[in-house]
């Protein structure tokens, strides 16, 4: 598909602008221009241009762009880059979400995937690996397995999923402690072209186990003819090849730390988990509860064109809030009888204020007790939690007793009966410091049992209070009944 030497100009200047302009805007402008003129030059067919324009991208503005792109879209440009820029697909791959690059990744051979392995970091390509349906999996690591480099992916692959024996980084600093000052900097001068991420110098004893650590700094700073065992911290924070990588990611930011070593069973030092790693887990981990939390998972995004696919994702937890409901109206049709002869259009007209109320306050505080779980600011001491417990049911009580007295005064001039407004409002109360009560105790006590806090989230606390809720009520009202009048 040609044009003419007009056109041939006008798209050379529009790339012109659109690569000055991608160095200076925000992330989201970049990635909109990059977009705006790829799309433009995919469709009339000018790979020369689009491959020049590429070359003066950055992967992560194009991995940016690449999200608003369709299917065909991502193939074709993807295309250009495995062809003319191998290394820069393989960084692109690295930054995309995991739902645009296991599509992408889906569409390669065997032979086009293990390139890009290849030219992965060992810790990225394994990641990579890992999202390969298993038979392209194995077709991968049958190309690969000659491939001296390709064993140390392969025994990466070993190690559980989610730990930091799979994450780590096996390109790091270490030198025995009868190092001198002046040799170590002389050794970091002649690796570090071939390390990625130099933050801090590991000390390791002859048999290769971690002992201490060093900052650059403190490297420096040092006499020439100290050792490193003198300057070194013998104090530090590390892992285990089996430390789940959710941990790894709380100890480096509760440290303030750039990398976590990471050593095997006889204390060997192995790899480093670097501050880009776990910036990914934050990432990968938050948006797990967020979906746990919402009823659902990840996955969806990946099959969010198979309407089948995603309703059976969904569905487990809607049925499971269906029989919730189911419950709360047989409770319902317990207590009708006991209510026979007052106005039951009333009494069933704050069913949905208790059960609401009772549903949004447990959310927002398992919601919160969640996230602290995750982030290890609520550590599961006696003490945190029955601090954090207190604090919750202390703005329970304040959220109850505001939201009690308007619902109550409500009933009260509704049915002109003060007998009413105190059931009524004494139940959101008695509901709503339940709902904080459980917010908190519910994600707790799974974590204790080690389940996933999140599950405990969202709709098996909504539905667990909404349950609750309607219970306290019609309990409240029915040995109130005596002295209720309508």
């Amino acid at each position: 598909m040609g044009g003419s030497g007009r056109d041939d100009l006008c798209y050379d200047r529009a790339s012109m602008e659109v690569s000055a302009a991608i160095q200076t805007s925000s992330t989201s402008q970049r990635a909109e221009r990059l977009g705006i003129t790829v799309r433009r030059l995919l469709r009339r067919g000018a790979r020369r241009k689009i491959s020049k324009l590429l070359e003066e991208v950055r992967a992560e503005d194009v991995a940016v762009m690449l999200r608003a792109f369709t299917p065909g879209e991502q193939s074709g440009l993807f295309k250009i880059l495995t062809d003319d820029f191998p290394q820069a697909a393989s960084d692109v791959l690295i930054e995309l979400e995991p739902e645009t690059r296991r599509a992408i990744l889906e569409q390669m051979s065997a032979t086009q995937v293990a390139k890009m392995l290849e030219l992965a970091a060992v810790d990225d390509a394994v990641s990579l690996l890992e999202e390969l349906p298993s038979e392209l999996q194995e077709q991968v690591l049958e190309i690969v397995d000659l491939e001296e480099r390709f064993s140390e992916v392969q025994a990466r692959l070993t190690y559980e999923d989610d730990t930091a024996g799979r994450i780590m980084d096996s390109e790091f600093v270490a030198l025995e402690e009868e190092t001198t000052a002046s040799e170590a900097v002389a050794q970091v001068r002649k690796i570090a072209r071939d390390v990625d991420m130099i933050s801090y110098l590991y000390v390791v004893d002859a048999n290769q186990r971690l002992i201490g650590v060093s900052t650059l700094r403190q490297l420096l700073l040092a006499e020439p003819d100290q050792t490193l065992g003198e300057i070194m911290n013998a104090s530090m924070i590390k892992a285990h090849t089996s430390t789940d990588q959710e941990e790894v990611a709380q100890l480096a930011a509760r440290y303030d730390l750039l990398a976590i070593p990471v050593v095997d069973g006889d204390g060997r030092l192995v790899g480093i988990v670097t501050i880009d790693d776990i910036i990914d887990v934050f990432k990968e981990e938050a948006t797990e509860d967020i979906f746990k939390m919402a009823g659902t998972s990840e996955d969806e995004l990946v099959y969010q064109d198979r309407s089948f696919k995603v309703a059976g994702i969904r569905l487990p937890w809607i049925i499971f809030n269906m029989f919730g409901l189911l419950l709360a109206g047989y409770v319902t049709t317990r207590f009708e009888s006991a209510f026979d002869g007052m106005s039951l259009t009333l009494m069933f007209f704050f069913v949905p204020v208790i059960m609401g109320m009772a549903g949004n306050i447990g959310s927002q505080t398992s919601t919160i007790a969640v996230r602290g779980l995750a982030t290890g600011r609520l550590g599961l001491g006696r003490g945190d939690v029955r601090h954090f417990l207190w604090q919750q049911v202390k703005v329970g009580a304040v959220l109850g007793v505001t939201c009690s007295v308007v619902v109550a005064v409500f009933a009260y001039f509704s049915g002109n009966n003060p007998m009413l407004a105190v059931a009524v409002g004494s139940s959101l109360f008695l509901s709503v410091q339940l709902a904080s009560f459980t917010g908190v105790l519910v994600p707790v006590v799974f974590q204790r049992i080690g389940f996933d806090p999140a599950v405990a989230s969202g709709p098996l606390v909504t539905t667990a209070n909404d349950v609750l809720g309607v219970v306290i009520y019609f309990l409240l009202a029915n040995l109130f009944f005596s002295v209720l009048t309508f």
